[in-house]
């Protein structure tokens, strides 16, 4: 009970930072909390909300993916071409998430199938799929984008952007997918313990190369987004974005190694760094310190609960033998081990 406690705990956390982030950011102007302000401003944020709700099931899996954000400008440098050539959206979507999954299923299989790290081969992808994309926008970039496309972006239910409305929908689909799934279940046995999970009978590169196509799904979705609210595709969007990415993930409550995690704290976390990061535009703070202080975030958000952890260590804290472990890289769920008599016995444990 006390290790289920934590993750709630520390959403509830975010959540007083929110508030205290919403009413800093009011002082600084008297339109923030204007209702059509707040929604067109969280609009902005949509394209890097997508991104991580796809890299939340590769980090939960111990893993990581540096390249989503050459993904999306690959997905609107397509979208864009095949805009521009005529291609109805119903089919030039569905061509451009395909060929995004393939991206990340290269990556996955890169990781799981020949053993090389996440983090040097989604590098190298990230210049690699970066090139693909400068080399299909060419110099100029895609312009002339049609109506259709660009649709998302100007399009409101009331007062409310759709394209916030697709975020609300890839935190619930992510919610279910990683509380009631096998493949969510597989992910976390996978993030506790590979060989575990190996012995157990658990398909663990198979669930590594899923997991990478639904980041590169998720990166080619935010690649509409893109191309929807600036009405343009060239080979540089969205770069650098990966830093607020994965900044949003581990800040939400996923472990940076792997194993616990949920998606209602990454859109808590999105709350709270788009609160901060408009907060920081209203007082014209400049872009460098704006990446300062999303980078601090970044390592406080790993550094603070491991440095607690070993402040308790040193206290000479101790357990009950049999109690809910504790994670020592961020606020913790249930992590129990996989065994070979029982692969899936983690499914009351794990929080989507």
């Amino acid at each position: 009970m006390i290790a289920r406690l934590r993750p709630v705990a520390w959403e509830l956390l975010l959540v007083g930072l929110i508030v205290v982030a919403f009413i800093w950011s009011s002082t600084l102007s008297p339109y923030f909390l204007d209702p059509v302000n707040l929604l067109n401003s969280g609009a902005y944020f949509v394209l890097f909300s997508l991104m991580a709700f796809g890299l939340f099931p590769i980090v939960v899996q111990g893993e990581i993916d540096i390249s989503l954000a050459s993904t999306l400008a690959v997905s609107a440098v397509v979208l864009g071409k095949l805009s521009v050539a005529g291609v109805p959206l119903a089919l030039g979507l569905p061509i451009a998430l395909a060929l995004c999954a393939v991206l990340g299923a290269v990556n996955g299989l890169l990781v799981a199938a020949a053993g090389l790290p996440s983090l040097a081969v989604t590098l190298g992808t990230l210049g690699a799929y970066r090139g693909i994309a400068y080399i299909l926008a060419g110099d100029q970039g895609v312009v002339g984008i049609t109506p259709e496309y660009t649709a998302l972006g100007s399009t409101w239910v009331g007062i409310v952007p759709v394209s916030l409305l697709l975020v609300l929908a890839a935190a619930a689909v992510f919610t279910v997918l990683m509380r009631s799934t096998t493949f969510g279940r597989n992910s976390y046995a996978i993030g506790s313990s590979p060989a575990a999970s190996r012995m157990a009978g658990v398909p663990v590169v198979r669930t590594r190369v899923v997991a990478y196509m639904i980041g590169g799904v998720m990166a080619g979705l935010a690649g509409l987004v893109w191309v929807a609210q600036y009405q343009s595709a060239r080979g540089d969007n969205a770069d650098g974005a990966i830093l607020f990415v994965l900044t949003a993930v581990v800040l939400g409550g996923v472990s940076i190694k792997g194993g616990s995690g949920r998606a209602v704290g990454v859109l808590l976390a999105i709350v709270l760094l788009g609160t901060i990061q408009t907060g920081m535009k209203l007082a014209n703070v400049p872009g460098t310190s704006q990446t300062l202080v999303i980078g601090a975030l970044l390592v406080g958000s790993i550094g603070i609960p491991r440095a607690i952890q070993l402040i308790r260590n040193r206290a000479g804290s101790s357990r009950p033998a049999g109690g809910a472990g504790t994670s020592a890289d961020g606020p913790e769920e249930h992590r129990g081990e996989v065994t070979p008599a029982s692969p899936h016995h983690q499914q009351d444990h794990q929080k989507g």
